[in-house]
């Protein structure tokens, strides 16, 4: 985790307004646990051009934090700093764990602070696995919150 870093703010308005849809979501998980690991980039990369295309609105009273925060995430990914970028990508109220198996594979489970969560069982790096797993999650949050429009 990176040091005195709030998890980014604009997590929250993306399910409202220009949500990419839960298929992208899902395709893009999917893509970063099949990756190897010395190509966890490509991941991010995916990932964040899917919340960069998004146009967000802050929140009354605050700025808007989505290019300094997706700057920063984008600046770790390129040092290499994987599992740091990744945690940078969790909301504030967001609950996750993750591990690795015997068979050398990785595991996360994200739950939003929704309630909803979703989980990525055979990535090939701890940092994927948890980009997997919140963007399941997001998909399903997105999913049950059009449910209940």
């Amino acid at each position: 985790m990176v040091a005195g870093r709030q998890a980014p703010r604009w997590w929250d308005s993306l399910k409202l307004r220009s949500a990419p849809q839960p298929s992208d979501l899902q395709a893009v998980a999917d893509f970063c646990e099949a990756l190897e690991p010395d190509r966890q980039r490509a991941g991010f990369e995916r990932a964040l051009r899917l919340f960069g295309a998004a146009p967000l609105l802050p929140a009354p009273h605050e700025e808007d934090t989505r290019r300094d925060d997706l700057l920063w995430i984008n600046l770790l990914a390129d040092s290499g700093a994987y599992e740091s970028a990744a945690v940078a990508l969790l909301p504030d109220a967001a609950v996750y764990t993750c591990g690795r198996l015997n068979d050398g594979t990785f595991i996360a489970q994200v739950v939003l602070g929704s309630g909803t969560g979703a989980h990525s069982r055979s990535a090939r790096s701890l940092a994927m696995a948890l980009v997997a797993a919140v963007l399941r999650a997001m998909a399903r949050d997105i999913v049950e919150l059009r449910a209940l429009q």
